[in-house]
């Protein structure tokens, strides 16, 4: 029998009943095997005596943190991942013909692994061959979804088609698989476990999100005015197929073929992720463990501020008597017109003046002069109080020009308690670990910083003061790994809007300019935040007080733009994760509602304009 004799042969059998069923059973068998067999290895405990520690407090805090050493949620996730895929790619047919290439893979990359100087890149082709064994399953399974009858079915199958053919979509592809691949290899083992965890996701979210998104934009704009370049859309407009079909068939494609990259790269983020967090923190002999049995301040940290879903409240400011600042705006007008004679008196101007006084107002609030003492006041945190996990009072101090060799101290009172001292150092984040029963009934907590050290009596050398962001006390609620589905979801929906953007724009552009919108559009929207900043800074008048058309010109547009993508901006899931912070079902819900409707109204929009147009004018022609 020749060769391809027995690939034929091997072809027959893998798509035949009895050979899927078999393989499916083997399969699952074995994934609930490999489980119950890690179950058994972690169901030892932490080796920890509790009992041991008379806080009781700090003993709920201590086993909380150490549920996750025996956490199956690392092996459970990869189990039923590769259970799913493994039966997805058995009744597709293609079980042996992957079989085949993981043995010819495994073939290459063994002999790489077994050497340190060719260590990284067995890393790296092992990386780059799970991604693409699971994306081409993923689609694949895509298209077999897509299979049904109607025109708006065959329209997507048609599109998910086109990307695997097109070459920019194929390049991109290709960088997003050995991008997230090779990240893994960029963090170093001496670096705090915190840190890596953070760098991971910052890096491998983020870039495979901006990634994903220009292969959206581009792809979107392309696949409908390449119908329309190359006469496809003749043959399928002539049919008895609606602008409507046809422009939600293009849409429901794009976003299937983003689901299935945000699928591979979610879940290989996810995973890789729970590995990191299953290795020796900084200080720890094995992971959650050190010499003293107890986890590290690295693991502390890690558990209660990085991988976790932390509300965050900030310092109440005093209130400001509106009669007091409307009287201080006017003594600060009548100031200006006197050192100037040209000095018009706008709404503007008198807006801008009130955002100083109110600025300054806070900067002075959160600055401390040598020896002195502020309370600053933390409310809504009635919902931390029964929580087992400390609140995280974060803090950071400015003075002079931070000069990194220079070390302050000061003196902190937490809701009546005995005073402590910390050492800092300038411009550096730090952190204080606050138990629940600090917050009294009405759900507050105050803190009382002295500039200086009060117990001997010496002042620091100058006044320190705290960013807008500076002081943070933030609590628990929820876990990590419902927060990672959360940004998940909200970034598909995000995909989803940038699609129809380009969609919307190539039914009635070429494709060059269509695409620089939909690009130009996903650059806009994730810049909005930083964009809203700088307005506050944009003046549109000189020094004399005249007006420079350009300028008004100029804010008018950044105003509607940043105003047009404001609730985009506003939804900031990679920032929420990488920081822990609890990205709210409300926070989704309303994000997801207002990219819902002006995507329905693009949709709308592109439809009204595929109907109005002389497509066979406009193809003859291009």
């Amino acid at each position: 029998m020749t060769l391809l004799e027995r690939l034929r042969a091997f072809d027959r059998l893998q798509q035949g009943r009895t050979f899927k069923v078999i393989a499916t059973c083997v399969i699952a068998l074995a994934g609930i095997v490999g489980l119950g067999a890690y179950l058994l290895t972690r169901a030892q405990g932490s080796g920890l005596d509790l009992s041991s520690i008379p806080d009781q407090q700090a003993a709920r805090v201590l086993e909380d943190m150490l549920s996750g050493r025996s956490d199956p949620t690392l092996l459970g996730v990869g189990i039923a991942l590769v259970t799913l895929l493994g039966v997805g790619v058995v009744w597709l047919g293609l079980s042996l013909t992957y079989l085949g290439l993981a043995i010819l893979g495994a073939a290459i990359i063994l002999p790489l692994a077994m050497f340190e100087p060719t260590r990284g890149m067995a890393q790296l082709l092992t990386g780059v061959l799970a991604l693409t064994f699971a994306f081409t399953a993923l689609m694949q399974l895509l298209r077999l979804a897509l299979a049904g009858a109607g025109p708006v079915l065959s329209i997507a199958k048609t599109a998910v088609a086109e990307a695997s053919r097109q070459r920019v979509s194929l390049v991109l592809m290709v960088v997003l698989v050995f991008a997230l691949a090779a990240i893994p290899m960029l963090l170093s083992d001496q670096t705090p476990l915190r840190y890596r965890v953070q760098a991971f996701l910052q890096y491998s979210t983020g870039g495979s999100f901006w990634i994903i998104g220009l292969l959206c934009a581009v792809f979107s704009a392309a696949t409908v005015s390449f119908d329309q370049r190359d006469k496809i859309i003749w043959q399928t407009i002539t049919k008895p197929v609606s602008a409507w079909q046809y422009i939600f068939g293009k849409w429901l494609g794009v976003i299937g073929i983003n689901l299935v990259l945000l699928l591979v790269c979610g879940s290989a983020v996810f995973l890789f992720t729970e590995y990191l967090r299953q290795q020796p923190a900084q200080g720890e002999r094995e992971a959650f463990v050190t010499a003293s049995g107890a986890p590290s301040e690295d693991r502390a940290v890690l558990e209660t501020q990085v991988l976790a879903a932390r509300i965050a409240v900030f310092a109440s400011p005093p209130d400001i008597i509106p009669e007091a600042l409307d009287q201080t705006t006017q003594a600060k007008v009548d100031a200006e017109k006197r050192a100037n004679s040209n000095y018009q008196d706008t709404p503007e101007k008198r807006a801008k003046i009130r955002a100083d006084l109110i600025k300054a107002f806070g900067d002075a609030y959160r600055s401390v002069e040598p020896a002195k003492s502020e309370v600053y006041v933390f409310d809504g945190l009635a919902g931390a109080k029964s929580s087992p996990r400390p609140l995280t009072f974060r803090y950071r101090i400015n003075a002079g020009a931070n000069a990194p060799d220079e070390l302050y101290r000061l003196t902190m009172m937490i809701s009546g308690s005995e005073p402590f001292i910390r050492e800092v150092g300038l411009g550096n984040s730090q952190t204080v670990d606050i138990s629940p029963g600090a917050i009294d009934d009405q759900g507050r907590v105050t803190i009382e910083i002295v500039n200086g050290d009060a117990a001997r009596g010496i002042a620091n050398p100058m006044t320190i003061s705290f960013p807008p962001d500076g002081l943070e006390l933030s609590y628990s609620d929820g876990t990590y790994r419902a927060n990672f589905f959360r940004v998940m979801v909200v970034l598909w929906v995000k995909l989803a809007f940038i699609s129809i953007i380009a969609i919307f724009a190539s039914t009635f552009l070429s494709f060059p300019v269509a695409c620089v919108v939909a690009v130009g559009a996903l650059v806009a929207a994730e810049l909005t935040p930083y964009l809203w900043n700088a307005l506050d800074y944009y003046n549109s008048t000189d020094e004399k007080g005249k007006v420079l058309p350009v300028a008004v010109v100029i804010r008018a547009v950044a105003v509607a733009i940043a105003g047009f993508f404001k609730l985009y901006g506003d939804l900031d899931p990679i920032t929420s994760l990488v920081d822990g912070r609890r990205l709210s079902w409300d926070t989704v819900a309303r994000g997801v509602a207002y990219l819902a409707a002006v995507s329905g109204v693009l949709f709308v929009s592109a439809v009204a304009v595929l109907r109005r147009r002389e497509l066979a004018i406009y193809s003859g022609h291009a």
